[in-house]
């Protein structure tokens, strides 16, 4: 008998990634500030919110900076 896949309630739903970390970017006057976006530290994506994160659908597609 197999025992069932673990998967963490708290991971992300493109990756199962169990973290995150908010997105930093410059505001108006120029100064990095945190934003309300999240950006998860497996694949990548940007979401903005953690229960989107968790259910794995976004808003706007992945950014990928051309190696260079």
């Amino acid at each position: 008998m197999q025992s069932p896949k673990y998967s963490p309630a708290n991971s992300c739903g493109f990756c199962g990634a169990t973290s995150y970390r908010r997105v930093v970017a410059r505001d108006t006057l120029g100064v990095l500030r945190a934003t309300e976006r999240l950006l998860c530290t497996g694949c990548t994506r940007e979401f903005p919110d953690v229960k989107t994160w968790r259910q794995g659908r976004q808003d706007t597609p992945a950014a990928f900076s051309p190696a260079g």
